[in-house]
């Protein structure tokens, strides 16, 4: 798994020479995360799913989790492949990055198709992105309310409820956005990985 967030600061190695006294850099211990969903409402503008995020150890031992809720767009599976559907995604496994990796992935990517692109030329929004769901690109993970805040990214909440037409749904953060991101900051030295579904696509393959 990626150790792009497991390497000493340049403020730690400096921190290391204070006074002319060499003191040994501790790395953090190497921790992963998982994140599985269930989608668990389907809205006519947006779906719902249940979440838990799981942080383990080396040695796959559990050190810690938490629960909550995530809010994307409809889930219509004949346009979720299509670039700016504004649909969910294709339920499956995928790595959630942070802005700098999603810079240099996007950089490689263009690369590799004859393209020279620099790191600094790419404009991001977000701190973390869902990194290569089948034909989209900048899937993130970010807040907001409803299915029209979102064009295929996860908002996070606490809790969830229907509109007054019951015909959607929206979602409240109640703090739960920052609580996930300081969770990917402790925990995903060692890699963070999302597992989208089961769902009623499933039944289907």
């Amino acid at each position: 798994m990626a150790n792009y967030l497991n390497n000493p600061s340049i403020f730690d190695i400096a921190t290391a020479f204070e006074d002319g006294q060499e003191r040994e850099v501790k790395q953090k211990p190497k921790t992963n995360v998982v994140v599985n969903t269930n989608r668990i409402g389907y809205g006519d503008k947006s779906t719902v799913s249940a979440f838990l995020a799981t942080a383990y150890d080396e040695q796959g031992n559990i050190v810690d989790s938490m629960r909550g809720y995530f809010l994307e767009p409809e889930t219509d599976y004949n346009r979720a492949k299509r670039e700016g559907s504004d649909t969910a995604i294709m339920s499956g496994s995928y790595e959630i990055i942070p802005q700098t990796e999603m810079r240099k992935r996007i950089a490689e990517r263009y690369t590799q198709n004859g393209k020279q692109t620099k790191e600094s030329d790419i404009k991001l929004r977000y701190n973390w992105y869902i990194d290569n769901p089948p034909g989209r690109s900048g899937i993130a993970i970010h807040g907001g309310r409803n299915g029209e805040n979102t064009a295929g990214c996860f908002i996070p909440g606490d809790s969830i409820g229907p509109n007054k037409e019951k015909t959607d749904y929206f979602i409240s953060d109640n703090g739960k956005k920052d609580e996930l991101f300081r969770f990917f900051n402790n925990y995903g030295q060692d890699g963070i990985r999302i597992n989208v579904g089961p769902d009623f696509e499933d039944l289907y393959k």
